[in-house]
């Protein structure tokens, strides 16, 4: 055996060395999260005892120096890894994030290397997308963090010492470099949000200006530019500087959202005596609830309280709310139409008809959105500024912002707008006629069709934007996309679950 292929042979044996104390942990882990959260057993059955001991007999044979039953040998122990890494795989699908957190919520003593190997177990198998790069985030920021428990908060341990631990763990990924002046351009993206979520004022901000949701879509986005070392730095900071603002946050919010919800919890029941019969929608969300309930009372019990669970149970109680005063309004005279002299439809026409076609599927919404908008009644359509901005200037009423605010731009927030006014009208028609027992016109679900298949050419445009918005100068257009897509998104789940009812 020649020097160069001893070589070869023992960084392979140290990665195979390395990728088994990597799988026995990810087996750990699965185990105890099968065992003690899911109530299931194991979906695999792995003799990790014996891939040990053909580890220590291919290290006798290399210390024997026979070249061609080492690389055989070697090359076997890979293919059982690669086999181990699938089963391992396949058993994690079934691992929510949420779980993992709470599996490691429940460990007694934090122990770094746990948290190291079941790192590497995710990038040597390349698994680094979709829930497992939500995990990954998880675990290289409680790698990052420590809590002080004088100040009642976390803190990012030092970052020189921090980035020699992080270094040696994303090289397991064998990524590409990426060029510096687009490293810099994702920190400063990050940094940018966090100070966004750090100077929200409100417990809502975080859900009414999605500044949580935009921060994960975002780590999702940036792709393999997410393992760079300073990159992963900066997302460390963002977490924590999160999760400390929203534990302060929440504790302004915790006991009236305590003392609401048991209100809510004490009248449930003569809620749904009085109200259930004329509106079935009032049952389930009463339903939701209190599951929400639930969850959020077993979350403080522990002091771990999420912010999604927070704003799932505050959504829940906003939403009977609306029910009961839906069910308790008594029925008014429509508002007049506005005076003739607020706006003059022919001219609305003509110019929508000259920007869009006279094909536009959405011809008539946008000419509504462009009554809106002359009569100063962009309110009652809930548009947003940035879609009243577009509209403006699409017709030459405004100056572009920045080189990245394109005509491109304005003509989707304009129609994603008018698209989601007509999901929003569609929607309302047809769960009141389910409502009332009445199959919905096929005249009027063709149309509900037109605005599916429409939302999801749209949402195709937003994706591609989004990716491009990443490395704009105007991080203002990257939240207002985000905004933009995920009200059209809201509006076009609610059609499709009715559309899919009525059908």
């Amino acid at each position: 055996m020649t020097v160069a292929e001893s070589l070869s042979l023992q960084k392979r044996y140290e990665r195979i060395s390395d990728r088994l104390k990597a799988a026995w942990t990810s087996h750990q882990f699965v185990a105890g999260t099968y065992s003690h959260f899911l109530g299931a057993p194991l979906p695999y059955n792995v003799d990790f005892t014996r891939i040990y001991d053909r580890m220590r007999d291919v290290a006798a044979t290399m210390e024997d120096r026979r070249l061609v039953a080492t690389i055989a040998a070697v090359s076997d122990l890979e293919e059982a890894l690669d086999r181990v890494t699938r089963y391992l795989l396949g058993a994690d699908d079934n691992i929510s994030p949420s779980l993992l957190r709470r599996f490691f919520e429940r460990l007694k003593r934090q122990d770094d290397t746990i948290i190291e190997y079941l790192i590497k177990f995710y990038l040597y198998a390349d698994a680094v997308e979709a829930d497992r790069r939500d995990k990954l985030d998880f675990l290289f920021t409680r790698l990052g963090e420590d809590f002080n428990s004088q100040r009642g908060e976390f803190t990012v341990r030092e970052s020189l010492e921090l980035r020699q631990r992080i270094i040696p763990l994303v090289s397991v990924l064998r990524v590409a470099t990426a060029p510096r002046e687009e490293v810099v351009r994702i920190i400063r993206a990050v940094r940018s949000m966090r100070d966004d979520i750090s100077n929200a004022e409100k417990f809502d901000d975080l859900t009414e200006r999605n500044l949580l949701k935009d921060g994960r879509t975002f780590k999702h986005r940036v792709g393999d530019l997410f393992f760079d070392p300073d990159v992963l730095l900066a997302i460390i900071e963002l977490n924590v500087a999160s999760k400390n603002h929203f534990l302060r946050l929440y504790r302004g919010e915790e006991q009236r959202i305590v003392e609401d919800s048991a209100k809510l919890m004490e009248h449930g029941e003569a809620i749904e005596r009085n109200f259930g019969d004329t509106n079935p929608a009032l049952i389930e969300e009463i339903a939701r609830f209190r599951e929400f309930k639930e969850r959020f009372d077993a979350l403080r019990a522990q002091s771990n309280v999420k912010h999604d669970v927070v704003a799932h149970l505050k959504a829940s109680m906003n939403n009977i709310l609306a029910q009961l005063d839906r069910g308790l309004d008594v029925e008014e005279e429509p508002p007049p139409e506005p005076p003739a002299r607020f706006f003059d439809q022919t001219r609305q026409v003509e110019d929508v008809t000259a920007r869009f076609g006279r094909g536009e599927p959405l011809h008539d919404f946008l000419v509504r959105i462009a009554a809106a908008i002359d009569a100063g009644e962009e309110e009652q359509l809930r548009l947003e500024p940035w879609e009243i901005a577009a509209f403006e200037k699409l017709f030459g009423r405004r100056e572009a912002e920045s080189e990245d605010d394109t005509e491109e731009l304005w003509n989707l927030h304009v129609r994603a707008a008018a698209l989601r006014i007509k999901v929003d009208e569609e929607a309302t028609i047809m769960a009141t006629a389910i409502a009332a027992g009445v199959h919905p016109e096929p005249t009027l679900l063709a149309r509900a069709k037109q605005s599916l298949d429409l939302a999801k050419e749209l949402d195709a445009l937003f994706s591609d934007f989004l990716q491009e918005a990443v490395y704009y100068s105007n991080r203002q257009i990257l939240h207002q996309l985000y905004r933009s897509r995920f009200r059209l998104l809201r509006g076009f789940s609610g059609l499709w679950l009715i559309y899919d009812r009525g059908a």
